[in-house]
């Protein structure tokens, strides 16, 4: 079993090629996923990859997150290996009720873990990083993570077709959970607009909530590409085609954001843009990442980043590539 409070995509795409690698260390067992407060994406948008390697998924199950917990019997059945992935004291005490062999937290320090790090180690910041660490604890060797998804043949194919070779494509995803970490769409304009100006193609990734946006795109970027909105890619939303097609671009400019994390699983170059959050925490696992922080610019408003700098960034990468 694992456990996380609630998981959404971007945190949840950082994990995945540890969870990948975990069932594979553990081929015969069964792994359970329990979301103890809030909703899993793997039982929502990511049940497609999910499929295979997490066996069981719990959301908004109750376990793991409230004192409350001790009056009643914790989650049923018995569990070779109980995963707690968050430093919560409260977590650990709650979920070591639940009937298990072996118990890892990191909580105090990973005093409430039956397996621990090498003395003198500390318990990571990033998420990925602290994912990984849960798991090498768990098969009890460093585990061989691959960070390529395999996204199906059907999904190449359709990312094949709604962006076809001879172009050179640069993705942007202009969407947030907030608007406090989303970049001006102004700016994502203007830098489209220079990106025409070389000879590129930008292709707009658009979650459910910004698709108002693309009216607006349009009219200022005749030439912006929105393939996820094409008829090729109508009906539910397939995050694999999503990452299929983040596959087929040059590199990704995207707030830190759920939309960036999909580019991001890719592999492809991405320039990701923060505000008040931490470029290191959510860092991805695929491929090169740069980080360009308002923080450069003497505060915590995405506002402060200036195009020019994210522009330069491009025409590094793409000269890195040869492209």
């Amino acid at each position: 079993m694992v456990h996380v409070t609630g998981d959404r995509i971007g945190d949840a795409l950082i994990k995945w090629p540890v969870i990948a690698a975990l069932k594979d260390a553990f081929p015969a067992h069964r792994l359970v996923w329990l979301a103890g407060l809030r909703k899993s994406v793997f039982r929502g948008s990511l049940a497609e990859l999910a499929a295979g390697v997490i066996d069981e998924v719990h959301d908004f199950a109750g376990v793991g997150v409230r004192w409350g917990e001790l009056l009643r019997p914790p989650f049923p059945g018995k569990f070779e290996i109980i995963i707690s992935t968050e430093p919560k004291i409260r977590n650990a005490i709650l979920l070591r009720r639940i009937a298990h062999e072996v118990f890892i937290s990191p909580a105090a320090n990973f005093r409430f873990s039956d397996k621990k790090p090498k003395p003198g180690s500390h318990f990571p910041n990033a998420t990925f990083d602290q994912m990984r660490c849960l798991a090498n604890l768990a098969a009890g060797r460093e585990l061989a993570i691959d960070t390529a998804i395999a996204v199906g043949e059907k999904n190449v194919d359709a990312a094949r077709e709604l962006l076809p070779e001879g172009r050179v494509y640069i993705g942007l995803a202009p969407g947030s959970a907030g608007p406090r970490k989303r970049w001006p769409l102004p700016r994502f304009i203007e830098l489209a607009q220079s990106q025409v100006g070389h000879g590129r193609v930008p292709v707009f990734f658009l979650g459910p909530d910004e698709q108002s946006m693309q009216d607006e795109l349009t009219r200022a970027i005749p030439t912006a590409l929105f393939p996820e909105q094409e008829a090729l890619a109508t009906g539910p939303q397939s995050v694999l085609l999503s990452i299929a097609l983040a596959q087929r671009i040059a590199l990704g400019v995207a707030n830190d954001a759920g939309g960036g994390h999909l580019l991001a699983a890719g592999g492809r170059p991405l320039i990701t843009l923060f505000g008040r959050t931490s470029e290191h925490k959510f860092k991805p696992p695929y491929g090169i990442r740069v980080a360009i922080t308002a923080h450069d610019y003497g505060g915590t408003e995405m506002a402060l980043i200036p195009v020019a700098r994210v522009a330069a960034e491009i025409e590094a990468i793409v000269e890195d590539a040869g492209q």
